[in-house]
């Protein structure tokens, strides 16, 4: 039986990570057009995202949210379908 909340914070923490990576990366383009694509899709991917410190620690809490989130339903499912006594 898996343990649905630790899954939940792993996943989110892995999301966090994936964050700021892309975030550092998208300001590593060299090309206007580059950093303008990445932002659109931050800002898409998360609302309320700018390249600010309130926009920043918005995206990180939402991308800890959205991890968190996808975690906790992979385990719900994986317990659900995999530990049917």
């Amino acid at each position: 039986m898996t343990n649905i909340n630790k899954l939940g914070y792993a996943v989110g923490i892995i999301s966090v990570i994936f964050y700021l990576v892309c975030t550092v990366w998208g300001g590593l383009f060299s090309s206007l057009g580059l950093k303008e694509l990445h932002l659109q899709l931050l800002q898409l991917t998360y609302p309320g995202f700018a390249f600010t410190a309130s926009g920043y620690i918005i995206g990180l809490v939402e991308a800890f949210i959205y991890g968190w989130v996808i975690g906790v339903l992979f385990g719900w499912l994986h317990n659900k379908i995999c530990c049917v006594e």
